[in-house]
């Protein structure tokens, strides 16, 4: 009876089922009986159960899968943790055998493991030495030898410890040493790169290279090893002068060369000191006119001198011969002379006295100017001193007094028109003062002449 009414209700389901189709769809693809209907039906719950079926059982594999992953990942950790018990066992007994090697050790060392400590202490300050040492890069690889030896684990031997006084030996020696090496040079090429060229060594002080006697430096400070480098700006020629003739020297020769104890540092310094170009560039402005009323000056004080002697010379002659004429201030005064020898005396000394007024401009000409000059260059230096000082002022305003480098400038300019005004301001006076002692030599003759001339007329008439 159950089973007819799952028949009937299947059969209703199917009715159903197949009304709807018949409605829904198209009139040819309708089904063309209801067996069609239930075989379709039929159909499709076989494959939804294969498909289900199938999908579980693949569910089913893969949970074991994991189960079996589960497990060997399970019995991996316990055999990692048994593997782990066993090195921190075997971690712990080796500590402790090291342990008791160590002391054993130090107790069979004894006293040479306090001189080990005593080597490795040397060789920590004597390395740093060698290693920003010249000699170094003429003598490579000492230091590296005592790095392994002072960081060795184990105990050294007599090798290893004679490293040490062999190579401060070595670096003893290399300080009386003048020789010649080849090595590699940092912005020696054209460009500024690295080349390899030959140096000449002064002990461990001093090295320059073979060609242009270009002194060089040590880097060693934020480097990982120390090179070799140009100095960017080179001593005076005189240095580099004397540096060249070491070089050139033969054997057996005498040569003075300076040295740097300082490894660069002096030179370096030297290097940067201003030339007398620069030093006058620094006075600035006013400076530069003040070595133009230099020279304004030395040319009309030697122009002056130069007068004066010739005219001293020439006066000095006609002072012998007596010759009348217009070649020199004396002559002219013994052409007023001859002009007024009828006059009476007092005109004619009258006479003479005008010429002498004539001839005295021209003997003084010039000497003024000089001594203005020699007067105007220094306060041209104070007021050179004066705008550095404001220079300098205002910098301490604008960025404050902390960096003395804003403030060189100003101290610059008024230092150097102070001095420069004294260089101008010293030899125009000497100048001055001695075509000042020219000019009244010269004017003494004349004034000696003249009075002779008049004392001679006063003979003359008395005897008359």
């Amino acid at each position: 009876m159950k089973k007819m009414q799952k028949s009937f209700k299947a059969f209703g389901a199917a009715a159903l089922l197949a009304g709807s189709l018949a409605f829904s769809a198209p009139a040819v693809a309708q089904v063309s009986s209801l067996s069609e209907v239930l075989r379709k039906v039929e159909a499709d719950s076989n494959q939804l159960d294969a498909e289900g079926r199938e999908r579980v059982a693949r569910f089913q594999r893969e949970r074991d899968e994991q189960a079996a992953a589960m497990r060997e990942a399970r019995a991996e950790l316990r055999a990692a943790e048994v593997r782990g018990a066993q090195l921190n066992a075997q971690f712990d007994r080796n500590e402790a055998e090291l342990a008791e090697l160590s002391a054993e050790l130090n107790e069979q060392a004894g006293d040479f493991g306090e001189l080990l400590g005593q080597f490795r202490t040397a060789a920590g300050e004597t390395m740093p030495i060698i290693d920003s040492s010249l000699a170094n890069f003429h003598y490579p690889g000492r230091t590296e030898r005592l790095s392994e030896v002072a960081q060795a684990r184990t105990l050294p031997t007599r090798a290893d410890l004679d490293s040490l006084p062999k190579s401060m030996l070595r670096e003893m020696i290399a300080q009386s040493e003048v020789t010649s090496f080849t090595a590699e040079v940092a912005g020696v090429g054209p460009d500024g790169e690295t080349q390899e060229v030959e140096l000449t060594r002064v002990g461990v002080f001093t090295a320059a290279t073979n060609d242009g006697a270009r002194f060089l430096e040590v880097i060693s400070d934020n480097t990982d090893e120390p090179y070799l480098r140009v100095l960017k700006a080179q001593p005076s020629g005189r240095f580099r002068g004397a540096m060249r003739d070491l070089i050139s020297a033969q054997e057996g020769d005498t040569v003075i060369v300076p040295f740097d104890p300082s490894k660069g540092d002096l030179f370096a310094i030297e290097g940067e000191k201003p030339t007398i170009q620069e030093r006058i560039g620094q006075g600035g402005a006013v400076g530069a006119v003040i070595l133009v009323l230099l020279a304004i000056g030395l040319a009309f004080a030697v122009f002056k001198i130069a007068t004066l002697l010739l005219m001293g010379g020439a006066m000095g002659r006609t002072a012998k011969t007596k010759q009348a004429g217009d070649g020199n201030p004396l002559a002219r005064v013994f052409e007023a002379y001859e002009t007024n020898k009828g006059a009476d005396l007092e005109t004619l000394e009258l006479k003479l006295d005008e010429q002498i007024l004539r001839e005295s401009p021209k003997i003084e000409r010039f000497n003024d100017v000089v001594k203005v000059l020699a007067a105007v260059a220094p306060l041209l230096g104070l007021l050179g001193t004066v705008i550095g000082m404001i220079i300098t002022f205002t910098a301490i305003t604008n960025f404050g007094a902390g960096d003395p480098k804003l403030m060189a400038g100003g101290i610059s300019t008024a230092l150097m028109t102070t001095v420069l005004g004294l260089v101008a301001a010293i030899p125009l006076l000497l100048l001055h003062a001695i075509a000042a002692s020219m000019a009244r030599g010269n004017q003494q003759v004349l004034d000696e002449q003249a009075a002779g001339l008049v004392a001679e007329r006063a003979e003359r008439s008395g005897a008359a």
